[in-house]
């Protein structure tokens, strides 16, 4: 073993080929540590032409807001018209109310009339006692002066009736006017409704019916039949190439062909749904022309009631102004009695010869007074009859309320239609934007998926170097280690065999 006193000294050597690879070794790491490893920059896929075609499509959201607006205003017009039908309601129940305050007068005049028939019974009864009375008569001259003051009274009292019942005649006859001008107003209402009915009908009147998505719908079928023959002529050019017979003239005719058929199929389902649009817009054209027709004529018929009502109501005040006159003269009649009398009274004489003659105006009078009853009894017929056509003016405003109403109730579904077709057309748009997002991202995700493919192979790429240094160093291992050489000192030289001469090893 040696010691200090016999140093050795130990040489490692490898073999050759096994330094140099080790050498080679540390040199590459040596190059590789100083060159910079390249970083890769991972990308990401943009908007895909689908999602920017749905972003596109976001602008014509606020193209259905006309439609919306556009219901919104029928139904306000629907209310507004049901509101001229409770407005015409109220009218009805007006006229039943005149109905009933006419009835009652012609019941009070009935009893009026009842009441003078009866006076002029009494009055002929009267008559009749007075021409028994005619030799005693003279003595009572005071008195039939004092039923002369009494004549005149009831003279001035009957031109005051009169004077009232000329102005009711004028006040009917005022409402007569009234209402033979609200006639006129509806019938011209009721005209230009008609005419508006008969614009329905003309062929241009359809174009404000038109579908919306009619071009929507033309354009997709163009779309799917250009679609679909660009599909069949690859496959009739894959046929021809296939059998070796693409580029003949047998090629070039089946193409001309099949773009003869393509035009002729393209216009015949553009034609099919251009006409089954305008049919469609033409029908719904006239069938508006066709209601408001009806409504006008209606309006037409209801403005003929209400002025044949108020040339009644006309006619009707002439026959009370008729009356008041009759009012007038028969007061008169009773202040020239009342003279008479009054005559009667200064001639005591002669009142005993006239009294018989006074008996025969008595009698008059009393005719006068039971046909005074019957121009009275005819007047209550009259207005029994005026308050029956008040009722039926009545009943026929309650029948045009109620087609107001029903009016107004269609021209609400019909906003309310129009809020629907607006509001499906946008959630239609808003299902295409939702499709074309879908699909956007779709392809977006695909493409992320590729760069993130190309980032990852990047990254392995830069660290290819190093793993394939980290295996190189790994197999240096299973090189050889080299062969040993020791040197030892030599016997009898050195210090060693100095001290083995003095004994100290």
């Amino acid at each position: 073993m040696p010691s200090y006193a016999d140093p050795q000294t130990v040489a490692q050597y490898d073999e050759p080929y096994a330094g140099a690879m080790r050498r080679g070794f540390l040199e590459s790491a040596a190059a590789l540590a100083k060159e910079p490893m390249p970083i890769p920059v991972q990308k990401v896929a943009g908007l895909d032409p689908y999602e920017m075609r749905a972003r596109e499509m976001a602008g014509g959201l606020g193209g259905f807001t006309p439609y919306l607006e556009q219901g919104a205003q029928m139904a306000q017009q629907g209310y507004g018209t049901m509101q001229q039908g409770r407005e015409a309601l109220g009218g009805a129940q007006g006229m039943y109310g005149q109905g009933a305050d006419v009835l009652g007068d012609a019941q009070s005049m009935y009893g009026r009339g009842a009441g003078m028939y009866g006076k002029g019974t009494d009055i002929l009864g009267e008559a009749q006692g007075m021409y028994g009375r005619g030799a005693g008569i003279t003595g009572q001259g005071t008195d039939v002066l004092g039923q002369a003051r009494g004549m005149y009274g009831q003279g001035a009292g009957m031109v005051g009736q009169g004077a009232d019942v000329l102005g009711q005649a004028r006040g009917m006859y005022g409402q007569g006017r009234g209402l033979v001008g609200k006639g006129t107003g509806l019938y011209g209402l009721g005209t230009q409704m008609t005419g508006q009915a008969a614009q329905m009908f003309d062929p241009f009147a359809a174009k404000q019916f038109y579908n919306p998505y009619e071009q929507d719908v033309v354009q997709q079928t163009l779309q799917d039949l250009e679609k679909a023959h660009t599909q069949q002529g690859q496959a009739d050019r894959a046929k021809a190439v296939s059998s070796g017979a693409f580029g003949g003239s047998r090629g070039r005719l089946m193409e001309q062909e099949r773009e003869r058929a393509f035009g002729r199929g393209a216009a015949e389902a553009v034609g099919g749904l251009r006409q089954q649009g305008y049919a469609q817009s033409q029908q719904a054209a006239q069938q508006a022309g066709q209601g408001l027709g009806v409504l006008g004529g209606q309006l037409g018929q209801f403005g003929q009631g209400i002025g044949q009502l108020g040339g009644q109501l006309g006619q009707f005040g002439q026959g009370i102004g008729q009356l008041g006159g009759q009012y007038g003269q028969l007061g008169g009649q009773l202040g020239q009695f009342g003279q008479g009398l009054t005559s009667a009274a200064g001639q005591y004489g002669q009142l005993g010869g006239q009294f018989g003659q006074f008996g025969q105006g008595l009698g008059q009078l009393g005719g006068q007074y039971g046909q005074f009853g019957q121009g009275l009894g005819q007047l209550g017929q009259g207005l029994g009859q005026l308050g029956g056509q008040y009722g039926n003016l009545g009943q026929g405003l309650t029948s045009a309320a109620g087609q107001y109403g029903q009016l107004g109730q269609g021209m609400g579904q019909a906003g309310t239609g129009f809020g629907q077709l607006g509001m499906t057309g946008q959630q239609g748009l808003m299902n295409q934007m939702g499709a074309f997002s879908k699909l956007g991202q779709q392809a977006r995700g695909i493409q992320d998926q590729m760069y993130g493919a190309q980032y990852g192979a990047a990254q392995q790429m830069a660290q290819e170097p190093w793993k394939r240094m980290q295996a190189w160093q790994g197999h240096l291992g299973m090189l050889p280690q080299g062969s040993m050489t020791q040197y030892g000192s030599q016997p009898g030289s050195g210090l060693a065999n100095y001290l083995k001469l003095f004994g100290m090893v």
